[in-house]
């Protein structure tokens, strides 16, 4: 069965603010068999949002609207919802009574404009925010067929309305979805699409969907079926399918992070690394393995260095005197692996930033991965601004030690 979001406020469609709150539901949806088939932003625009409203009803069983709810002149959801199907607005006074009390808890005196929070279109019902200030609205239409629920913008709020109140009250979907998450690195979409041949053709079910970034390239898989069972037996034959085709470019599933990935290694393997950062990382690998105290028990030393010159100590090295950054980095790099009984270092170089004759920029860097029997350099240099370069650097780097992990297990 269909549904859409809609999102109410000129702080939306002027960019203040991101819509995070259409993209939390279209995941409750489908995980309950709902086909989220469009998101609609909207300002506060009385025309248009009367006019949305109407054909959203026209399309989708389900509509669900988030912002607009709140008490200041320009929050005219309620408004425009009573107008959009003929009803007039009346007080509920259960929700004035909230109302009054969240003020009277605070010790403050509720100001007469939110009592406008209190209305509601005559047919719908409310759904109570014990969280805030601002009831939600559920209408049910029978002409068309619709279930209409009007929720707070505020996140937190609504979250917990869906949850505690909304969500009870949608018409059960008598289709099952499931959507796996598989996690890849070191190829492109054309060509991960291009390994898995049909498999990403549209109208199969399941369905396989190709996104990229910061350089992952996830593929979620989606099934749709009368039971939950099946869902799992169909999304299981594709996962199956593509890790066998993509092999080791595949690292994880779900939300997993390639750090992740390598701090679970290291553990596992019972591994020390170390960090050499230059500007090309940037610190970044140093800041995912120091989320959990777990991750940065693999950690025997990390450093960043803005220039050559901090790296440490090697006034004699003829590699200083020669200016060769690379060997500089490999020869700092051995002596931290018997100096600080690491068993791996991972180290970015500096970065340069050159600008080409048609004016086209490109950040220049690499990444070395060493070990006892390990010796790896890649070129990261790419177009694009320092913080996507920096990133895709990192996760680079990371994947070396990853695969070389996975052989020596």
């Amino acid at each position: 069965m269909k549904a859409e979001i809609i999102a109410i406020g000129s702080e939306l469609t002027c960019g203040a603010q991101l819509d995070t709150n259409s993209q939390w539901l279209s995941c409750e949806l489908e995980a309950r068999g709902w086909t989220v088939q469009r998101h609609t932003t909207v300002a506060d625009d009385r025309a248009a949002m009367v006019r949305i409203y109407q054909e959203a009803a026209e399309r989708s069983r389900v509509v669900l609207i988030t912002g607009g709810l709140g008490p200041t002149l320009d929050d005219i959801t309620r408004d425009t919802l009573a107008e959009a199907f003929g009803q007039q607005l009346v007080e509920d006074e259960e929700s004035l009574r909230h109302i009054e009390a969240l003020f009277t808890s605070r010790n403050r005196q509720m100001p007469e404009r939110n009592r406008v929070q209190a209305l509601r279109p005559e047919s719908a019902s409310v759904l109570h925010n014990a969280h805030g200030t601002a009831p939600g609205i559920l209408l049910e239409l029978s002409s068309p067929v619709c279930t209409i629920g009007v929720m707070p913008g505020v996140p937190a709020e609504m979250r917990r309305m869906f949850h505690e109140r909304l969500v009870h009250e949608l018409p059960a979907s008598d289709v099952f979805v499931r959507r796996s998450v598989i996690r890849t690195f070191g190829l492109g979409e054309s060509d991960a699409e291009r390994l898995l041949g049909d498999l990403t053709a549209r109208g199969r079910n399941p369905e396989v969907g190709i996104t990229a970034s910061d350089a992952v390239i996830s593929l979620s898989v989606t099934a749709r079926a009368g039971s939950a069972a099946e869902c799992e037996m169909l999304t299981a034959a594709v996962r199956d399918q593509i890790k066998e085709q993509l092999a080791d470019v595949v690292f994880g599933e779900g939300e997993i992070e390639l750090h992740h990935v390598v701090a679970g290694q290291l553990l596992h393997q019972d591994r020390k690394l170390a960090l050499l950062e230059g500007p090309t990382t940037g610190g970044l690998i140093g800041q995912w393995l120091t989320e959990t105290e777990e991750f940065a028990s693999r950690l025997a030393h990390s450093q960043l260095f803005p220039n050559l010159s901090t790296i440490g100590p090697h006034s004699a090295s003829s590699a200083a005197l020669n200016g060769d950054w690379e060997a500089l980095l490999r020869e700092h790099g051995r002596k931290l692996l018997t100096e600080r009984t690491a068993d791996f270092v991972l180290l970015s170089s500096p970065s340069t930033l050159t600008v080409d004759e048609n004016g086209v920029r490109k950040q220049q860097g690499s990444v070395i991965v060493l070990g006892a029997d390990l010796d790896q350099s890649q070129d990261v240099s790419m177009t694009g601004n320092l913080a996507v370069f920096r990133g895709r650097a990192a996760r680079t780097a990371l994947n070396q030690l990853r695969l070389h992990l996975l052989k020596v297990r």
